[in-house]
């Protein structure tokens, strides 16, 4: 198990060394995340990770003298993931290129791309469903429903407890949801709470209200934060963005929606309401990746500018999908109403 700033370690090439790193200081998820890269498609082009998750944990018992124990063993599933291959291509001009020093364009594309490259993982890790979409994996949205730690998941009806709109609610149930937030951090063993940012803003200002501190920290060139005895990372997922021509649309990647409570006449509507994921990051016991054999999880093609023609390719490109062993050690608390 190695997480990607470890895979660089004895790499050779230099340009797919930074492009990695530059992977890692863009997402918390990635610097943090364990990758088992043991796939290998030998003999075709299945590209399937197997591996066994515990459902259900064993059990012990006390036993009277001359009776045997009430057997109760631990449920295991056998499951399997599909590792899936996303990025995108670029590009460039030679004649671009050639005012390189002036406009540095390869390596801004190569920039943008990693962050849209980036911003397609963090969204298919929680909204992901191979159903809808079969290039993609499945999400921890997908994994989730209907678990013993999908908390506030109820359609029967609002919960006004974690209703944090505004300052004055905020305070009211800050006590309240700063336990529920803890029962799921506490129960999934949790190395990060995955948000928005409106949520992480609201998270912050509950503990200030009640007199607890996030804490911020660099690593990798940014700033993170943590709440809580074992510094549990808050993580913003931020956005994601669609294209059409020169319009860009820009919302987050774990969304603020209205959803449908009640059923019949006394059914309703309740607007801006998200969702806060908990996952433990861990290769045995937890949310990891999965990737391919050896260290070739990210891979570039930058242009080849020395090659006749007027306008060169460059790609970036990733290997990969997540898988949870546990399905006790990942966690989701719905319907917090946050505007």
């Amino acid at each position: 198990m190695l997480n990607l700033a470890q895979m660089t370690t004895g790499m050779q090439d230099k340009v797919a060394q930074q492009i990695i790193d530059t992977f890692v200081r863009e997402s918390e998820v990635l610097e943090l995340l364990p990758f088992d890269n043991a796939v290998n498609p030998t003999g075709g082009s299945t590209l399937v990770y197997g591996y066994v998750q515990e459902k259900v944990p064993s059990t012990a018992s006390f036993r009277a003298i001359g009776s045997e124990y009430t057997n109760s063993e631990a449920i295991l599933q056998q499951l399997a993931v599909t590792l899936k291959v996303f990025g995108g291509s670029f590009q460039v001009d030679r004649v671009i290129k050639s005012m390189e020093a002036q406009l540095e364009s390869v390596n801004h594309q190569v920039q943008s791309k990693i962050k849209a490259a980036v911003a397609l993982f963090h969204d298919t890790m929680i909204n992901g469903d191979s159903a809808t979409n079969p290039l993609s994996f499945d999400g921890l949205n997908k994994m989730l429903v209907g678990t013993n730690t999908e908390y506030g998941a109820s359609t029967q009806g609002e919960n006004l407890n974690l209703d944090l709109s505004t300052m004055t609610k905020l305070k009211a149930n800050a006590d309240i949801f700063y336990e529920e937030l803890l029962k799921l951090i506490n129960t999934t063993n949790a190395t990060a709470i995955m948000v928005n940012a409106d949520m992480k803003t609201k998270i912050q200002t509950v503990a200030r209200v009640l007199g607890y501190k996030t804490e911020s920290e660099e690593a990798f060139g940014r700033v993170v934060t943590t709440i809580g005895e074992n510094k549990v990372r808050i993580i913003d997922l931020k956005n994601k963005y669609s294209v059409n021509g020169e319009n860009v649309t820009e919302t987050p990647i774990i969304g603020i929606q209205s959803r449908d409570f009640g059923e019949g006449s006394s059914k309703t509507t309740v607007t801006g309401l998200t969702d806060i994921y908990a996952a433990k990051f861990d290769g045995y016991d937890g949310l990891l990746g999965v990737t391919v054999a050896g260290d070739k999880v990210i891979d570039s093609y930058l242009p080849d500018f020395t090659q006749p023609g007027a306008v060169k390719t460059g790609e970036v490109e990733m290997i990969g999908a997540v898988a949870l062993k546990n399905s006790r050690n990942a966690g989701v608390l719905r319907n917090v109403k946050i505007i």
